[in-house]
């Protein structure tokens, strides 16, 4: 309607009442919405306002509830603040561990069940898995090189507390077997006990020593606790002193303070082509001696000439050169010509070897009754190593390399049974 200009301030005005408070909010409290069957929910807003209808369209997504196994799972798994777990996290690692045997063999024990029956030693004398990261590309950033490099150092480190860890529970647990030896409990004397001991064995084979009662696991047990607390003591000074860094000092020193358990696979590797080497020399000047020609590698005349070296008798009555060589061949010693060695081959270097003779005649009995096929693959490549044939599997790979080493360490057991020194 047309109002006049004169007349229109004199219209009064309506006004609609103020809005309370209480009810400015026009959201929509979560108990004022109503879901119906039809995928639809009404809104019901504030008095005099619009009512909003909006469809729910229907997804194509199924959810799951957790299930109580799997929030078990989660709160029982463990849990550590520890760098090198979260670093886990965050980059592949690489995990370097010894080639796993194809030939099927009795299984490698635990210290909890090893038994008498047992012919390969505990898992724990051997060294657990070395778990470092991955290699970084070239072009990778600096501080990520700098992260591995600390992720490295700690992966050693937990290395080595794992290995030292194993020599303390391996070594409480030969003391009762050591009792039953007749050895010191707390003096790392390696078994066997004595020569006199040995020399009946040798007299009477079918004389059942405490030795043989044991069983080879847990004379290997015995053994080679022993050797590792040995060197227990100079090696955990030096990862106390060191810490992160000890793997730049152990090479420096090598097995001499180092534990087996504590020896990484470059380490290993490294001593085995240094005693390869060790072995082709002391075989050269043996040669000079005898004037015969230098045996093939993994040949027989080589493996003939190892049991000639590996009896009693022929250790007794060598020439102080000779000894030293037979302990360069079957890695007694670090070099053939030591200086003074002819001084102390008699002392010294004689009774080394022919502790060492002793040991190999007990173990290969053992080996005999329980036959080779029995051992493990790292069981094989130690029996080989220590009777001078380290390098009689060198450059071929894991298989290969097994299979000729346990064909190898069989004919050894044939001669020495010829031999009669078992």
């Amino acid at each position: 309607m047309y109002v006049p200009g004169g007349l229109r301030n004199q219209v009064p005005r309506t006004r609609s009442p103020p809005t309370p408070r209480h009810r400015r909010n026009t959201r929509p409290s979560p108990a004022s919405i109503h879901l119906t069957t039809s995928f639809q929910a009404m809104v019901p807003l504030a008095r005099g306002q619009i009512p909003l209808w909006i469809p729910l369209k229907p997804s194509h997504h199924s959810y799951t509830l957790l299930r109580p196994a799997a929030l078990a799972r989660h709160h029982t798994t463990p849990f550590s603040t520890s760098a090198a777990s979260h670093a886990a996290t965050q980059r592949p690692r690489t995990r370097v561990q010894a080639a796993k045997s194809i030939t099927p063999v009795t299984q490698t024990p635990t210290l909890e069940d090893l038994s008498q029956n047992h012919i390969n030693a505990p898992i724990s004398t051997f060294p657990a898995d070395l778990d470092i990261p991955s290699p970084l590309p070239t072009s990778a950033p600096t501080p990520e090189k700098l992260k591995r490099l600390v992720a490295v150092g700690r992966a050693y480190l937990t290395f080595y507390k794992t290995g030292l860890k194993n020599v303390y529970h391996n070594y409480r647990a030969s003391l009762p077997l050591r009792r039953e030896l007749g050895l010191p409990a707390y003096l790392p004397v390696s078994p066997p006990r004595s020569t006199k001991f040995n020399e009946a064995l040798r007299a009477e084979p079918a004389l059942s020593t405490p030795e043989l009662e044991l069983g080879r696991g847990r004379f290997q047990l015995v053994r080679r606790s022993a050797r590792d607390v040995q060197r227990m003591i100079p090696f955990t000074l030096i990862l106390i002193i060191c810490g992160e860094f000890t793997p730049l000092i152990v090479p420096i020193f090598g097995n001499a303070i180092t534990p087996a358990t504590c020896r990484v696979p470059g380490q290993v590797a490294k001593e085995r082509e240094a005693g390869s080497k060790r072995k082709v020399l002391a075989q050269q000047a043996l040669a000079t001696t005898t004037g015969e020609a230098v045996p093939t590698t993994g040949s027989d005349a080589e493996r003939a000439q190892l049991v000639e070296l590996a009896t009693i008798a022929s250790a007794r009555q060598a020439s102080a050169e000779k000894v030293l060589q037979a302990c360069a061949i079957f890695g007694l010693v670090k070099k053939h010509d030591r200086f003074l060695g002819g001084v102390l081959a008699g002392p010294v270097y004689r009774p080394r070897l022919l502790r060492h003779l002793h040991y190999l005649n007990v173990d290969d009995r053992m080996i005999i009754d329980a036959g080779v096929d029995a051992l493990s693959a790292e069981e094989v490549r130690i029996a080989v190593e220590e009777r001078g044939a380290g390098d009689v599997s060198a450059m071929l790979p894991g298989a290969k390399a097994e299979a000729v080493e346990r064909e190898w360490l069989k004919k050894w057991l044939k001669e020495r049974k010829v031999s009669k020194e078992v």
